[in-house]
């Protein structure tokens, strides 16, 4: 189901909750009818946005969706530029490839996650986490644990580098 289908199956609940509350709001108590309306409100803007009229409205006139005056920058919010609709398929294409670029930059450093080669030996990233190189998992991790709290970059005397090594290790020792 795409996802306008399901806005208007959401819209159609809350019409359904609505028409309960007005039923029970003259039947029972006035107070439902207070309750109806929120939901009344909730399904007519899921289908305005659904049904695909809010979009129209924008593309006809976006100078008046415009979240900032500031800066010049058009319509949109963070400045973000005119209203150019759904993803290009150049846009898409640049996207993708910058995701590769990522993974390739990535792959060459040496980066990765559990599973991929680190290149540390066992003996140096045992040597790194201060634990023997037959260690078992648990000590592994616990070691990794009270390692991380003194590297990481967020401490008071942490380094990113050695926050590095100390992850690399432990993946190194946990493969």
């Amino acid at each position: 189901m795409n996802r306008d289908g399901l806005l208007m199956g959401i819209a159609a609940v809350f019409i359904g909750i609505t028409a309960l509350m007005l039923i029970a709001g003259i039947v029972v108590s006035p107070f439902f009818l207070l309750v109806a309306v929120p939901f009344g409100g909730a399904a007519y803007l899921m289908w305005y946005q659904a049904s695909g009229k809010l979009a129209e409205r924008i593309r006809a006139d976006p100078a008046g969706y415009a979240r900032s005056t500031r800066g010049g920058g058009g319509p949109g919010g963070f400045d973000a530029g005119p209203f150019e609709g759904r993803f290009t398929r150049e846009r898409a294409n640049r996207q993708r490839a910058r995701g590769q670029d990522r993974r390739r930059r990535q792959r060459a450093r040496g980066g990765g996650s559990v599973g991929q080669q680190t290149g540390l030996s066992k003996s140096a990233a045992a040597d790194i986490l201060d634990v023997d190189t037959g260690a078992d998992a648990e000590t592994v991790k616990s070691a990794y644990r009270e390692k991380v709290k003194t590297v990481h970059p967020d401490a008071p005397e942490g380094d990113e580098d050695e926050f590095k090594s100390v992850k690399r290790a432990y993946e190194t020792l946990g493969e």
